[in-house]
């Protein structure tokens, strides 16, 4: 049985039909990825999936339920990283990752210094996020994944600004949630080499997906 699914989804923006009678199926250790022109609607997709946005039509379920319906059991099972980093530059690392820490509901305290090491910022617990470069503050946003026991994954372009190594990183780790039975949808316009795991693919472009 599917844990999470989309059924006839419809997305209209402005007048105009970003996709249409979208459906797809996702179980333990799916990973699926959004594919799609800029405008195309990727990103409203990911919302709607996250119930931040509501769809024209459709429907989308968590356990064979529709999350408007049971939303405080789907909230504490998803975690929705959006393409914005969402920190806080006058804040120092430490001072982002203990409001990220307490926004994840963690009860035992993490040692931040690990994470960091994880996610490649080994050092820099002190340092203003203004003063991180691109990649960092992406690194730094995406701690999150580590500070998560969310299921679902809706993460929309999780690679921007990274480099080839940090790249490699990401992936390990949504391969490694994959792998313990997580389930993740992402977009992005890079290329994955995720070549030992399955990903299904959905491309968006035309009203009927």
């Amino acid at each position: 049985m599917p844990q999470f699914s989309v059924n006839h989804l419809e997305c209209i923006r402005h007048n105009n039909i970003l996709f249409s009678n979208l459906n797809f199926n996702m179980k333990d250790g799916d990973l699926l990825q959004i594919n799609g022109e800029n405008g195309s609607g990727k990103s409203s997709l990911l919302q709607i999936c996250s119930g931040l946005a509501e769809p024209s039509d459709g429907a989308v379920l968590w356990n064979d339920g529709n999350i408007r319906k049971y939303r405080y059991d789907f909230q504490k099972n998803m975690l929705y990283l959006g393409h914005k980093n969402a920190i806080k530059e006058s804040l120092t690392v430490k001072e982002n990752m203990e409001i990220i820490f307490t926004l994840a509901g963690m009860e035992k305290k993490e040692e931040f210094s690990k994470i960091l090491k994880t996610i490649g910022l080994p050092n820099i617990t002190n340092l203003f996020a203004r003063n991180l470069s691109a990649g960092q503050q992406r690194r730094l946003s995406l701690t999150r994944l580590l500070m998560t026991r969310s299921k679902l994954w809706l993460l929309d372009e999780p690679f921007n600004t990274l480099d080839k190594h940090g790249k490699k990183m990401i992936e390990k780790i949504i391969f490694d949630h994959c792998n313990l039975g997580g389930i993740v949808i992402f977009t992005t316009h890079q290329e994955i080499e995720f070549n030992e795991y399955p990903i299904k693919n959905i491309h968006l472009g035309n009203k009927n997906v």
